[in-house]
């Protein structure tokens, strides 16, 4: 008998055992027991659990959800056909919805699998070596396993990543639990101030206004569809999200272009030969970040002269540092900020630096992705590779158009404004913390940063895991095993998805091909299986 487990049963769990059950023939399954240890329901975990309000959409075409697989398990679109018909034209469906479609992906995977994979809801508390194999501790006791798997999301029950302010009425970050924002603790008529003015601030805002009754009424206007809100009486007086910049994220188009989706194509392979090009490097030599900022510069220009719009690429880059397009000057409000750039998306405005790093940013992330895997930057190179990816992700990974146009409705009623955080929150306002932890395993960068788990605090104190100067994700070899203090593959032990994030990036997705760590680790565990019989895939 072997003995997995798998500390996490979120998403990346459930595409990870897809994927070896694939891989292994019915005698290489045999003897072989998958543990998945969480409190919340497996397949869905934390972020996407039940019980969430239809006011929170995906902030992602459903397209892109996919746990099907040969074992009976169905894509998304197949699913919702036939259980959720009313969905199945939408494409920022409920995320309650698609939460449900996981966990019951993880149940079919279960019913149709050659290994034994068994649900353990207990909160894990420990890890440690025991000879050759790994003691898990949790809240019911402990048991031994042959691997284990981190996989642990947004985080464990236990972690503490950082409280929200002291005044916050969340105790807790909103990671899929959202009573916090409950009339008992902001009442009808409250004044509201929102900490933050990204995804999950929105998701505050439409569940203090749409979750509390109001209406969203079509409407036309001047530059095409648009929203009226019809308030339901029991939302706040007024809502101030705010944040240190006070820009909004930039809306989503519905359709990018077809000759600016070939510019983008052609520069993909100039993306990953740049990052093959980092395995060439002397040893003990950082990489610099501004060979590959060259070529997505080169795609931006070469958009902009498809579009006809005239931008030189100092003023492109400009925007890429400060996150703001040089021709507003830094004056226009957030509706304004949103409204231009629904009329850039619409084609009724030309093009703008935003939109071009937007499209070629969202374009090319893949291969961005793909490239900077494990890169060990120069230190003064990895702070302006993070400043500039920030300010790129912020114009390129923004809310849907029919989010913007709600948050539109709201600020045109009165009922929203968003300006820059306060040094101390307003007497007898209600305050939220909207910050969502960063990804990784620290709150803070390498050296200095505290762990936010005891079970990663007690694998780094013991040299199982190592986080890298200046990152706060565990490093990983490219099938997801961990690195030791030594420099060593930890053989028996994984992470996957966002306790990496730092050496690689963009674990806050649903796409399943956009990482190949969870492809290579079930490959790893089937050839120990099934070596004589498994050839390369």
């Amino acid at each position: 008998m072997t003995r997995v487990a798998f500390i996490g049963g979120g998403p990346k769990c459930l595409f990870a055992l897809l994927e070896l059950n694939e891989r292994l023939s019915g005698v290489a399954a045999e003897g072989l027991r998958i543990d998945v240890f969480d409190p919340y329901p497996p397949g869905s975990g934390r972020v996407w659990q039940e019980g969430q309000p239809t006011a929170l959409r995906l902030n992602v075409a459903a397209g892109i959800v996919d746990a099907g697989s040969t074992s009976g398990t169905e894509t998304f679109a197949h699913w919702v056909a036939r259980v959720e018909p009313r969905y199945t034209a939408e494409r920022f469906p409920p995320r309650v919805v698609v939460g449900r479609y996981l966990r019951e992906q993880f149940r079919l995977l279960g019913e149709a699998a050659g290994f034994s994979l068994v649900h353990v809801p207990s909160r894990v508390t420990g890890l440690s070596r025991a000879g050759e194999r790994w003691e898990v501790f949790t809240d019911a006791g402990s048991r031994l396993y042959d691997e284990v798997v981190l996989a642990t999301g947004h985080g464990l029950p236990a972690d503490s990543p950082g409280k929200p302010p002291a005044p916050a009425c969340n105790r807790d970050p909103l990671i899929g639990e959202y009573r916090a924002l409950g009339e008992e603790s902001i009442p009808a008529g409250s004044r509201v101030l929102i900490r933050g003015a990204a995804l999950t601030a929105y998701d505050a805002v439409l569940l203090l206004t749409e979750g509390r009754g109001g209406e969203w009424v079509e409407a036309e206007g001047p530059g095409g569809p648009a929203l009226r809100y019809v308030p339901g009486g029991r939302e706040p007086a007024k809502i101030t999200m705010a944040s240190r910049s006070a820009l909004p994220m930039d809306p989503k188009p519905g359709d990018v272009p077809e000759h600016i989706r070939a510019c983008i194509d052609a520069h993909r392979e100039r993306v990953l030969a740049w990052g093959r090009g980092l395995e060439r490097l002397p040893a003990g030599n950082g990489a610099a970040y501004t060979g590959l900022f060259r070529i997505l510069l080169s795609c931006a220009v070469k958009c902009a002269e498809l579009c006809g719009v005239r931008v030189t690429p100092l003023e492109l880059w400009r925007t890429a540092l400060t996150g703001r397009g040089e021709d507003t000057g830094g004056s226009e409000s957030a509706a304004e900020h949103i409204r231009r750039s629904l009329a850039v998306n619409r084609g009724q405005a030309p093009a703008d630096a935003q939109w071009l790093w937007a499209r070629v940013f969202s374009g090319l992330y893949p291969e961005v992705v793909q490239a900077v895997a494990r890169v060990r930057w120069r230190p003064a190179e990895e702070r302006r590779f993070r400043r500039v990816s920030r300010a790129l992700e912020r114009m390129a990974f923004g809310p849907p158009e029919y989010t913007a146009l709600k948050l539109l409705a709201l600020f045109d009623a009165g009922l929203l404004e968003q300006g820059q955080f306060p040094p101390r929150p307003p007497e007898g306002t209600v305050l939220v913390d909207a910050v969502t932890p960063p990804a990784g395993v620290l709150a803070s960068a390498a050296p200095g940063g505290r762990a936010i788990s005891p079970v990663i605090a007690g694998l780094l104190a013991a040299g199982e895991v190592v986080v890298r100067e200046g990152e706060r994700g565990l490093l990983t070899d490219a099938d997801g095993t961990c690195i030791d203090a030594r420099g060593n593959r930890n053989e028996t032990l994984a992470a996957l998805g966002r306790p990496t994030e730092g050496p690689t990036l963009g674990h806050d997705t649903l796409n399943r091909t956009l990482h190949a760590e969870r492809r290579r680790w079930a490959r790893r565990i089937a050839l120990q299986r099934m070596p004589q019989h498994l050839g390369e895939r």
